[in-house]
């Protein structure tokens, strides 16, 4: 029995030295995963802090992205609102003109309409009436008068209009550009605003999944600390029984030490009265890596988390892709409506080209009326004087005022006029050669120098032009009223020369009339009737 209890202490002792040591050891494992514990929770809130605050920056961005589509958008409709002001200006300028076309060709028609029937009448009256009949043709000259001024109106009518349709075409060339910028912006901002989206919650994904992933690495290290601490506790002498010599409790040997790495943890209900601690229990097992229970606290464990986090990546890949999809549809829908958009502009080019070819043959038309009248003109000309009293006198002691007085002229009661033995001065109201506008100018004719010139002001400091004799070749009264826009029909006057033909407006009949014959002692290119 002696014996017996000696084997039996030794053994206590040895048991006891070993505990001891596995004590110590599982002390500084226990200090090592508390100090590991911790840096993972600070990891986890850092990483979360991280990914708020770029939540927060991808927010704003995505915020500052839709007021810009916003404002975008509200141009893009001021833009619509611009093109639809055009077209409906366009339009209703259209209209009126036309309408003015219109209701000239409805006059011109009724004159039509009547010189017709009383063409007829003349035919079929008696000869006591056909007198009378005559005297009322010659409304002839107004229907002359009412075509040329219904061409006239047709053919300004044809110019505004194309040039209408020119600036429109420019207008809504312009506009729809920068609608089209505009929209291509907007397409592209909402596109950015889905990815950034998108890359929010995909960033959210991650980051709960790297939490879920330091929280089960947490509770494994939890768990192989409660298990380690639920070995210490038969180290306390209160409530152990490696000593006792009843022998109840089967000893455990210095070989067993393997088995104490190798052990697993299950879950069960805390009683009460205890600490969580108390709830993990010790068994055997293979590994503590691959056999973890997944009980009640399934939601440590890497496959749900994983399973979870590879939805939602998935989901996320969807929406990406059908944000691409999107995009290129968008791509496409753009392209589409730039094609439209050159298609119109080919279609409003081509009827812009067709109204400038019938611009240009209404134009050669009335050059050829012209060509014509001036031809007729010529002819007549050739066959009669001209409408002037005398011909051009080149004698060096002639004296054109007492010329002009034995004319049957006042020159003394004529205030716009005045006239030297060699000079004649005064106001006329000239029409321009290129741009064809009425300026009041004063003329000098002077026959020391045989010039006709004419200046700015009475000071003759500012030489407008020079007419010599030598290109004078005609002098008369504006008797077809050919001067366009005359201030004054009844007193325009035309002074012919080489090159061109001035077209003068005198301020009184008695001023022309010396004007006229001023200028005809002067023209000495006049040599057709000087045999």
């Amino acid at each position: 029995m002696l014996s017996q209890h000696e084997d039996s202490s030794m053994l206590g002792q040895q048991e006891s030295a070993y505990l001891e040591e596995e004590r110590i050891r599982v002390m500084a494992r226990v200090d090592e995963l508390k100090t590991r514990v911790t840096d993972l929770e600070q990891q986890i809130q850092e990483s979360r802090q991280e990914a708020e605050m770029e939540r927060a920056l991808l927010q704003g961005e995505r915020k500052a992205e839709l007021d810009q589509v916003e404002a975008e958008l509200e141009i893009i409709n001021q833009l619509q609102l611009k093109l639809n002001e055009v077209e409906n200006s366009t339009q209703r300028e259209k209209e009126k003109e036309r309408a003015k076309v219109s209701a000239e060709r409805d006059v011109l028609a009724r004159l039509r309409d009547s010189y017709s029937e009383l063409k007829c009448q003349l035919h079929k009256c008696p000869e006591s009436l056909r007198e009378h009949l005559q005297e009322q043709m010659t409304r002839v000259e107004a229907l002359e008068s009412a075509t040329k001024r219904f061409e006239d109106l047709e053919f300004r009518q044809l110019e505004r209009e194309s040039g209408m349709e020119e600036e429109k075409e420019t207008v809504s060339r312009q506009l729809l550009q920068e609608k089209a910028e505009y929209h291509r912006s907007v397409a592209k901002r909402k596109v950015m605003t889905l990815i950034s989206v998108l890359l929010v919650c995909k960033q959210y994904v991650l980051n709960n999944s790297s939490c879920s992933t330091m929280i089960f690495s947490g509770c494994i290290f939890l768990g192989l600390y409660t298990c380690d601490d639920s070995r210490i506790r038969p180290i306390d002498p209160k409530q152990s029984n490696w000593g006792a010599p009843q022998g109840s409790h089967s000893p455990c040997p210095p070989s067993g030490a393997p088995m104490v790495h190798h052990s697993i943890l299950h879950h069960h209900a805390p009683p009460a009265g205890e600490s969580a601690y108390d709830t993990l229990s010790l068994e055997s097992s293979d590994s503590v890596e691959t056999s973890v229970s997944t009980g009640n606290n399934s939601a440590c464990s890497p496959e749900s988390s994983n399973g979870q986090t590879g939805l939602r990546l998935e989901e996320m890949e969807k929406m990406l892709k059908e944000a691409q999809q999107e995009k290129a549809r968008l791509v496409e829908s753009r392209e589409r409506e730039v094609q439209a958009r050159k298609q119109l502009l080919e279609a409003e080019r081509r009827r812009r080209e067709e109204m400038e070819r019938r611009l240009q043959d209404e134009t050669a038309h009335r050059q050829r009326l012209v060509e014509e009248e001036v031809k007729l003109r010529e002819k007549q000309c050739s066959q009669a004087r001209p409408m002037t009293r005398y011909l051009p006198i080149r004698k060096e002691e002639f004296d054109l005022r007492s010329h002009v007085e034995s004319s049957g002229h006042c020159v003394d009661t004529c205030a716009y006029v005045i006239v030297t033995e060699k000079m004649c001065k005064g106001h006329l109201v000239k029409m321009g050669g290129k741009i064809k506008s009425w300026k009041k100018r004063w003329f000098v004719f002077d026959r020391l120098k045989r010039t006709f010139s004419y200046y700015v002001d009475k000071h003759e400091t500012k030489l407008k032009g020079v007419i010599y004799f030598q290109a004078i070749e005609e002098v008369y009264y504006d008797h077809l009223r050919s001067a366009t826009k005359s201030p004054n029909p009844s007193l325009t006057f035309c002074v012919k020369t080489h090159d061109r033909l001035y077209f003068m407006v005198a301020p009184s009949p008695e001023a022309m009339r010396i004007w006229m014959d001023v200028i005809v002692t002067g023209a000495e290119g006049y040599t057709q009737f000087m045999t």
